[in-house]
């Protein structure tokens, strides 16, 4: 493609591509590192998912309407990139010296997440710097390609390196791909767009969300998605894990099987929306969403029983 043979963009896609699959690791190896290390319950689980949710409710808007008045965001993603590094390479480390606990888990997980708030606000902002208006869809069918990719893998490559190193270990890989995409983002050298002034970016984007009604019900469809969708994965690790013994390496293998469903998706809705109309599918997706979640608990010991003895913890 055109769009990478520009060094710009091209370490712009190589550094999310990156990130986003230490992510995945992330995802896994954390609350496997309170489960498998510290023996979470139920509760404490959900406190580890609130603390890294936190910060997006919290700190989105000010964020952007922040950003919108501040020039070197490129520098503010870097330095995101660093700080997140350092803050999930504590967590083996304490480990290493036996004395992680689940405050430092809590700090780390909403550190990490009101730093992911201000590199996800910037690099928005990167993207349209370095990507011509005609190439949009382009670049955007690259970064989500790179997305659906570290969805499949990324679970997969996180268990195994669970079981060969600790879940504190496997966070190793994470932190290392922040520093990796901050070394690629140092490379770029866009012009970015001059600091607005205006002061008023929150209530306008407020007034703005409040006037438009299909705006509105799609926020509060995904919001509403979003927190179950949280509720359920606060639990899920915790119960594959300690009510059905699945292993951590199995563990990444089924979720990284189960990420071809939103690769599939993908490639199916441009026709199914053709079809049938965008709305529609919208609501069909927002329903049949949980149906797969519905499901886990009732074949929970099929997938104990047919594949948890595949390997050893």
């Amino acid at each position: 493609m055109r769009l990478l043979r520009g060094a710009d963009f091209r370490n712009l896609w190589l550094g999310e591509t990156v990130s986003l699959f230490g992510d995945q690791v992330t995802l896994i190896a954390l609350p496997l590192a309170a489960v498998l290390v510290l023996d979470a319950d139920a509760a404490e689980m959900g406190y580890l998912t609130a603390a890294a949710l936190i910060p997006h409710l919290l700190f989105s808007l000010p964020a952007g309407a922040w950003l919108e008045r501040v020039e070197r965001r490129r520098w503010l993603m870097i330095a995101s990139d660093v700080a997140r590094a350092g803050f999930l390479a504590s967590i083996p480390v304490a480990y290493a010296f036996d004395a992680l606990t689940f405050g430092q888990l809590y700090a780390v997980a909403f550190g990490a997440g009101a730093l992911s708030v201000l590199f996800n606000v910037s690099d928005a902002s990167l993207f349209q710097t370095i990507v011509p208006r005609d190439r949009f869809v382009e670049a955007s069918s690259l970064l989500n390609g790179s997305r659906a990719f570290s969805f499949v893998a990324g679970p997969t490559v996180a268990g195994f390196l669970v079981r060969a190193v600790s879940a504190p270990g496997a966070l190793v890989a994470d932190a290392l791909s922040f520093l990796c995409s901050g070394a690629l983002l140092g490379r770029i050298r866009p012009r970015e767009p001059q600091a607005d002034g205006d002061q008023g970016g929150i209530t306008v984007g407020l007034r703005w969300i409040a006037g438009s009604p299909l705006v509105r019900a799609s926020l509060l469809a995904t919001a509403t998605i979003n927190f179950f969708n949280f509720v359920f994965w606060a639990l899920f690790i915790l119960y594959a894990t300690r009510a059905l013994g699945v292993r951590p390496g199995v563990l990444g293998l089924v979720l990284g099987a189960g990420a071809f469903g939103g690769v599939l998706g993908s490639l199916v809705t441009g026709r199914l929306s053709r079809r049938f109309g965008v709305g529609p599918v919208m609501i069909a997706g927002s329903v049949l969403f949980f149906a797969s979640d519905l499901s886990k608990p009732v074949t929970g010991q099929s997938l104990d029983v047919n594949c948890g003895h595949w390997m050893a913890p």
